[in-house]
This record gives structure tokens, C-alpha cells and sequence, in this order.
């Protein structure tokens, strides 16, 4: 039983205090394939990824972190970039590049060929869920109903990500009502300008779905799951104290695979299993914010190892 992850692996170039950009390996989709690897999640990264110099980097260090990368073809389009700044309370804001990119240079026939046997739960989302890029995950969307197979979306909205934003967020939401689970930040359902606060507007769009589970996150407010079995509300878990805020940069995408990697453990995608209980849920949620307050107690992007996100629970909880 694995997890297969399709969407853009990129450089985020990083400004530092002295206004120099440095390059990070990024890519909401690339670090939720390290963040389950490193929860010990067998997981397989799709997309294609670049022959040049960053390409190398990217696919060196999937296959270093336990990620598998089926396939051999290299692109010959460039890596995506990203210019990344970060305001005073850490939260970074992108600028992109990805006009004839490598990620975007697989074909549908390539995913499928690819996909692994023992197939539970399917991960995309954030600049792989844009216009462009629709009528593929459209028809993956399709085979993975057929076949039974999870589906997992972080929408991590990009707005810069396409020039007609009324087209992208329409998509958004068809792709949510759909999927299994759905991860989207409070900067992504202020996005959708649904009006009233934040949490009626997920309440909206989690009516929108199909019997899916949608996961709020606030912030250093925690985070919120709508959807659990025989609750008529909603489950929500406080974000754990952080002494030292480094960035925010990939919180969102540490939660997410360390969210999927409890639910993996309890046996949640296996093809018997009900749904996972308000139980199973919560604690699934209490894992994502502690894997969360870790990564932004670091620089970048750094998902925990599974032993470090016990021992950081252990320690909470004394």
C-alpha cells in the first residue's frame, strides 16, 4: 500500500537579511513526498523533473530521502522557480516562473504508466491544479474513483499561478468536490472572497464536496477538520507553542504529509476499512500541528522524521 504524489518540484530562491537570493529544493507537492518519507510512508514522486543542474538536485535528494522516482526520463525544460520573500511575522509570498517548466512536462499517459501497483491514496494539488494543467488531473481524478484510490488535495492557492484567476479557483473547486481530503490554509478560502469569516466559508465549500474531509488550517491557531463521521460540528486542535519562529515557509505541506502519514498508520486507505472515526481523526490532527511546529521552529521548508515528531509529542505532553 503506497502514496503516489504528481505536482511541481521547483527552487524557491529565498531572500536573506543582506537581500541576496538563495536556493532551496521546494515545490508544495516535492516537500509533501519528503514529509512522508521521512514519516516512513512508501511514496513515489510523478512528475517529470528537469536535466539540468537543480533537476539533479531535486531527484538526488527525493531518492536520498526513501522517495521513489519511477520514471528515467529527464526533461528538457528548465526547473520552475520561485522568488520567495518573507515579512517580519515569517510568512513568505512568491513570485513564479513557470512558463515551459519541467513538472508541467508529463503527460498523462506517463503518470498512469507510472503509477505503483499497490496504489492507496493519490497527493496533488498547488500549481498542478491549475488551468493548464485541469483536463490531466481531471481525467487521473476519473481512473482514481475506478480504481478506488484516495484522493488528496492541497490547493495551496498561487494566484500568480495563472493570468485568469475566476478560471483557476473554479477549478479549484471542482477538484475539491471530488477529492477524499482536501487541505486548504485560511489565506486559501479568503481566495475564493466567499464572504463572512473564514470558517463559514470552509463550511461552503466542505458542503460543496462529496462526503470528503476538509482540513483547515489557522496558523498559529491550530486547525480545524470538517467532515468526520457522526459529527455534526467540527474537530479542532490548537496549534502547539513554538519558542522560536524561524519561517513559515512549507508549514502547510509538513502538516499535510504528516496528516496523511497518521491516517496511513491507523489503516484508514485500506480498501476494508470504514471511515476513520472522530478519534482517529483528532489525533491525526494533533500529529499535523506538532509536525508543523517543528518545521517553522527551522529555516525552509524541513519536515520531521517520525522519530522526532515523537519525541517532540512526548515532551509536550510531560
Amino acid at each position: 500500500m503506497s502514496v503516489a504524489v504528481l505536482g511541481e518540484a521547483l527552487i524557491d530562491l529565498i531572500v536573506g537579511e543582506d537581500g541576496a537570493y538563495r536556493p532551496h529544493l521546494g515545490g508544495s507537492p516535492y516537500n509533501v513526498a519528503i514529509g512522508l518519507a521521512r514519516q516512513e510512508i512508501p511514496v513515489s514522486y510523478l512528475s517529470s523533473l528537469s536535466d539540468d543542474r537543480f533537476g539533479e538536485e531535486l531527484c538526488d535528494s527525493l531518492l536520498r530521502e526513501g522517495v521513489v522516482v519511477p520514471s528515467q526520463r529527464r526533461s528538457l525544460c528548465p526547473t520552475s522557480l520561485a522568488l520567495v520573500t518573507v515579512n517580519d511575522q515569517g510568512q513568505p509570498s512568491y513570485r513564479l516562473y513557470r512558463e515551459g517548466i519541467a513538472d508541467k512536462d508529463t503527460s498523462l499517459e506517463e503518470v498512469v504508466e507510472h503509477l505503483p501497483g499497490d496504489l492507496r491514496v493519490f497527493h496533488t494539488g498547488s500549481l498542478a491544479i491549475t488551468p493548464s494543467q485541469l483536463p490531466k488531473i481531471n481525467a487521473l481524478f476519473t481512473l482514481m474513483k475506478e480504481r478506488g484510490v484516495f484522493i488528496s488535495i492541497d490547493i495551496n492557492i498561487r494566484l500568480r499561478g495563472s493570468l485568469d484567476q475566476k478560471k483557476y479557483l473554479d477549478g479549484v473547486r471542482s477538484l475539491m468536490a471530488v477529492a477524499d481530503v482536501v487541505k486548504a490554509s485560511d489565506e486559501d478560502i479568503e481566495a475564493f472572497e466567499l464572504g463572512g469569516t473564514i470558517r463559514e466559508a470552509a463550511v461552503q465549500l466542505h458542503e460543496e464536496m462529496d462526503d470528503g474531509l476538509l482540513v483547515l488550517t489557522e496558523g498559529g491557531g491550530g486547525a480545524v477538520l470538517y467532515g468526520a463521521p457522526g459529527e455534526a460540528g467540527a474537530i479542532e486542535k490548537r496549534a502547539y507553542p513554538v519558542t522560536r519562529l524561524e519561517d513559515t515557509v512549507g508549514a502547510g505541506d509538513t502538516f499535510h504529509s504528516a496528516f496523511l502519514a497518521s491516517l496511513y498508520r491507523t489503516g484508514a486507505f485500506e480498501p476494508s476499512k470504514g471511515a476513520s472515526d472522530a478519534e482517529t481523526l483528532a489525533e491525526a490532527l494533533d500529529l499535523a500541528c506538532a509536525a508543523a511546529a517543528i518545521n517553522v521552529s527551522r529555516a525552509g521548508c524541513s519536515p520531521p522524521t517520525r522519530s522526532e515528531l515523537s519525541r517532540f509529542i512526548d515532551a509536550s505532553r510531560r
